[in-house]
């Protein structure tokens, strides 16, 4: 167990390092201050370790795995925090007549109500429950929370400095278009219905495939269990199940999805801004260059629907994709695309911009 979690780590270090190499951020100095300070991560991870385990915490079981708990969650979350302010060091400077926004925390904020929420049904049960049950709501909400606190520690982070990303570009934009009701609503069942040409129907034989596999797995393991025909069929009838089961609510939501997608682009704004530090439109904000997920491409098309299409790479851990984004051009903007083309190029040295024919 322990060479497959080693191979396992070996495998993310290698992806996020190749990532990382081909990141428009990399540098020589960026990469020489990442190795101190993992450097440093590891020696205040062993030192805390070693404190709590032979220190005089050791006397109170009771303290010293409170004492664990608090220290994995805030070395976890400021860890987390340190590297992304050292690969993404660079924050938005607002001018001073730019109203901060609070687009991209709301996102946040409702993940962290979600969690004191929970937090507290967990601790109204361990209050409510024999003594003998309460370790039950106690173990779920110290998971939950030391799952979720470093996650949206980061995600505040990042959300902060995209709403001052945002609020620069709101501010003082490259260029700001405008669209009416009607043509908004038409793109965004264009919008829809190039997404489901993107995704492709839902392959059934490729399911079944896989539910056969599942369950050929699950027949050989019973033969080695030693337990009766009837006890495998059992077990084998009911993982099989399960499988299908997973795959019936991963059919239910891809077809849902296209739906959710479709009403959030119609609630949100019918408007874009392109910037220096990204761009909003469609309900979302999107910086050009983070060291995970930066421009890679700029093309227009004047067919209809006319619209420039931003190409993003997207990397997460040893995971890479392409991330398209369609932004309609309103009658008559046609010739912003020079000015957009000349900007990007400018802050996006490394991506392919084509708007405009040269």
């Amino acid at each position: 167990m322990q060479f497959v979690l080693l191979i396992f780590c070996l495998i993310t270090i290698i992806g996020a390092l190749s990532a990382w190499r081909r990141s428009p951020l990399y540098s020589l100095k960026t990469s020489l201050k990442l190795v101190g300070a993992f450097a440093l991560i590891v020696a205040v991870v062993v030192g805390v370790s070693l404190a709590i385990v032979n220190g005089p915490l050791s006397r109170s079981p009771v303290v010293q795995g409170i004492a664990g708990f608090l220290a994995i969650m805030l070395l976890a979350s400021g860890s987390s925090i340190f590297i992304v302010r050292i690969t993404d060091a660079h924050v938005a400077q607002l001018p001073p007549s730019a109203k901060l926004v609070s687009f991209n925390r709301h996102k946040v904020y409702r993940w962290i109500w979600r969690l004191v929420v929970f937090l507290v049904i967990c601790t109204a049960a361990a209050l409510v429950l024999p003594s003998s049950w309460n370790w039950l709501p106690i173990g779920l909400g110290g998971f939950m929370l030391l799952l979720c606190a470093p996650t949206l520690s980061i995600l505040f982070m990042m959300a902060r400095r995209n709403d001052r990303g945002m609020s620069a570009v709101i501010a003082n934009p490259w260029v700001h278009w405008q669209y009416t009701k009607e043509k908004w609503e038409q793109w965004a069942k264009n919008q829809r219905e190039w997404e489901e040409a993107q995704e492709g129907p839902w392959r059934w034989k490729t399911v079944l495939m896989m539910v056969l596999f599942s369950a050929g797995l699950f027949v050989l393991g019973a033969l080695f269990s030693g337990s009766s025909l009837k006890e495998n069929a059992i077990i084998v009838s009911g993982l099989t199940a399960f499988v299908l089961l997973l795959m019936l609510v991963a059919w239910w939501f891809k077809l849902t999805n296209f739906d959710r997608r479709y009403r959030r682009l119609l609630a949100a704004a019918p408007k874009a801004w392109f910037g220096n530090e990204g761009l909003f439109c469609n309900g979302a904000y999107t910086p050009w260059i983070l060291s995970g997920k930066y421009l890679l491409k700029a093309t227009a098309a004047s067919d209809p629907p006319a619209c420039v299409t931003l190409t993003f790479q997207s990397t997460n851990g040893t995971s890479s994709v392409l991330v398209a984004q369609r932004i309609p051009i309103p009658d008559g903007h046609f010739s912003d695309l020079q000015l957009l083309q000349q900007k990007l190029h400018a802050h996006c040295p490394t991506a392919s911009v084509h708007l405009v024919a040269s």
